[in-house]
């Protein structure tokens, strides 16, 4: 395969070409698609789209923020830095005793609430 059967600028099947070779690609499936006969179906298309099964109800708005609120109490139950998550947060209600080891409990809590509540937003 020397390429002279191809169109210029194009090597051969694997040639990845420039920027038109998508319109090149695009405009041989059109002559293709002009050349082909309809294919008579029947009707079998309408009765599969018929026999579809309903869409789904969307879930419930309330399930996001629940999730992040089990995998919260999850995450402080079943791992060992639980305690210490629990420690932290109930040191940051007394301003007295307040240390930046603070926020690096309180910054993830925070984040994981705020991208809960924005996906429930988003919806």
């Amino acid at each position: 395969m020397d390429g002279s059967m191809f169109p210029a600028g194009f090597g051969g099947p694997m040639d990845r070409g420039d920027a038109g070779s998508d319109a090149w690609i695009e405009s041989l499936l059109r002559e293709d698609a002009a050349r082909q006969p309809h294919i008579a179906d029947d009707g079998f298309a309408f009765r599969v789209m018929m026999n579809m099964p309903a869409p789904r109800k969307p879930a419930p708005k309330w399930i996001v923020p629940m999730a992040a609120i089990v995998g919260s109490a999850a995450a402080v139950g079943l791992t060992p830095a639980g305690a210490f998550i629990v420690d932290n947060l109930l040191h940051l209600l007394d301003f007295r005793n307040f240390s930046p080891v603070q926020m690096m409990v309180l910054v993830p809590v925070v984040l994981a609430y705020a991208c809960s509540f924005s996906a429930l937003r988003e919806r």
